[in-house]
């Protein structure tokens, strides 16, 4: 990897071969990385991670890529498979290995985005600068490192905003971007962000004037021909209306919420964002290309969760750049020492995780499944109100029943969240669900406020129950 090194008079020089910081600085980065690699290891808790299992088992058996959806009771829109990719890895595992193999999957997964944005990081930064980035880069994200598909974007955000600085500093085309943004075209639904770092790249280097209007067309041909090749998975054109399915439901959903003043993402990404700012002020003058990277950052971080790791991850490499130029430090090369580190701490952490998987995520996370024997004496067909974080464990390993509600609420109205919403709060008018849904069993948390209401309706009646679930029958 290139360093990228002070100019400026007067800087000072790399740590020498004796120091302490460069005895230490070349294990660190590895260190982290393991941590990157073990931390996700447990039983699966996410909901989104069943059906999405769900999905490329479907998508394998019938190539199906836009369907209405088989699965769900009382799903009301076309289901997009746009996450395709990933999905049908996700099954690959969990057909071989079950859920341990999912398990070892997110370990995977959470490694190779930790590698991506060390890579970034390193190009530009000394090993210790580096580790330390990584290490705030992982707070940010350790509240979205789960087995989804969002771990592709985190890792080629990673990759595209190093290839966009490099742009930069060189003025050279990487066409290579656009085959790799067809890939993560159908791996996740947040495949445009790669085109929006290119296209703010560009405006900023020619706001810089490190480029005329005709080379500034030139670059911008990367991303524009980024977007173009979106239409050419096999989703097509239906790629491109497939993240407003669920702008209408967006107001409903946790992650879809501003972070917490308090939200250790948060607090971390905007520590990234001030430490960019710091430097550009110390510098005395500012780079467009700098300020609306950081810009788009802060907006990330800020206006949703589920985005504030992406704004980390963008943020990483200008953040390990302002820490070594504040630092007033060159940068340094690999040595072999740190890369030998690297790839062993990597490749032992994955071993590591293949030999815990199968206890640590034995069972699931999430779910009745103290009942599933009760519920596989239901009949194939059966139409069951659920807890909606339950509804992908439900399509996984029930596949006769139907579910009523889960978390791919991109295919729900606004009203028929906000009725379930209501069913299980217990208010006025909760049969009104039941009844349109068409459910005649519901297997609930037992602590849900309708619980106690269904039972002292005389209408629904016991059929078994565990310490926190509830199997109840009309």
């Amino acid at each position: 990897m290139a360093v990228v090194t002070d100019p400026r008079p007067g800087a000072a020089q790399d740590h020498g071969p004796s120091s302490p910081a460069a005895r230490l600085g070349w294990l660190l980065p590895a260190l982290v990385l393991a941590l990157f690699a073990l931390k996700p290891l447990g039983p699966l808790k996410d909901p989104d991670a069943y059906w999405h299992i769900v999905a490329g088992e479907h998508l394998t058996q019938t190539r199906q890529f836009v369907l209405d959806d088989p699965f769900g009771a009382a799903t009301e829109k076309v289901w997009i498979l746009n996450q395709w990719l990933p999905e049908v890895l996700m099954h690959g595992a969990h057909a071989a290995y079950g859920l341990p193999g999912i398990a070892w999957l997110l370990c995977l997964g959470s490694l190779l985005v930790g590698v991506a944005v060390y890579a970034a990081c390193r190009r530009r930064s000394s090993a210790l600068v580096s580790a330390l980035v990584l290490a705030v880069t992982f707070v940010a994200l350790s509240g979205s490192l789960s087995p989804r598909p969002q771990l592709v974007t985190f890792a080629l955000a990673a990759v595209t905003t190093s290839a966009w600085l490099l742009t930069r500093e060189d003025g050279r085309a990487r066409w290579w971007l656009v085959p790799l943004t067809w890939l993560w075209a159908c791996s996740h639904g947040m495949w445009f962000i790669g085109p929006v770092l290119g296209g703010v790249v560009v405006v900023g280097m020619f706001l810089e004037r490190r480029l005329s209007l005709g080379e500034a067309a030139r670059l911008a041909a990367v991303p524009v021909l980024s977007v173009a090749v979106g239409a050419l998975t096999p989703v097509g054109p239906r790629l491109f209306i497939s993240p407003f399915q669920v702008s209408g439901v967006t107001g409903l959903i946790n992650e879809w919420q501003a972070p917490g003043l308090t939200s250790p993402g948060m607090l971390a990404a905007l520590l990234l964002v001030a430490v960019v700012v710091v430097d550009q002020v110390v510098r005395g003058r500012g780079e467009w290309t700098v300020a609306l990277l950081a810009v788009l950052g802060l907006v990330l971080a800020v206006t949703w969760s589920r985005t504030t790791g992406l704004a980390a991850v963008v943020l990483a490499p200008l953040a390990a750049l302002a820490l070594q130029r504040l630092a007033r430090q060159n940068g340094s090369a690999v040595p072999r020492s740190e890369r030998l580190a690297v790839l062993l701490s990597s490749g032992l952490s994955l071993v590591l995780a293949a030999v815990l998987a199968p206890v640590a995520a034995a069972s699931p996370g999430i779910g009745p499944n103290g009942l599933d024997a009760a519920l596989d004496r239901l009949p194939a067909g059966t139409v069951v109100c659920n807890d909606q974080a339950d509804g992908g464990w439900l399509m996984l390993r029930h596949p006769g029943l139907r579910p009523t509600m889960d978390t791919r609420v991109e295919l729900y109205t606004v009203e028929r969240i906000r009725t379930y919403l209501g069913f299980v709060a217990a208010e006025p008018g909760w049969q009104d669900y039941a009844a349109q849904v068409g459910c005649t069993h519901a297997v609930l948390p037992s602590d849900a406020s309708v619980v106690p209401a269904m039972r002292a309706s005389g209408v629904w009646h016991l059929v078994s129950q565990t310490a926190d679930y509830v199997l109840l029958e009309e």
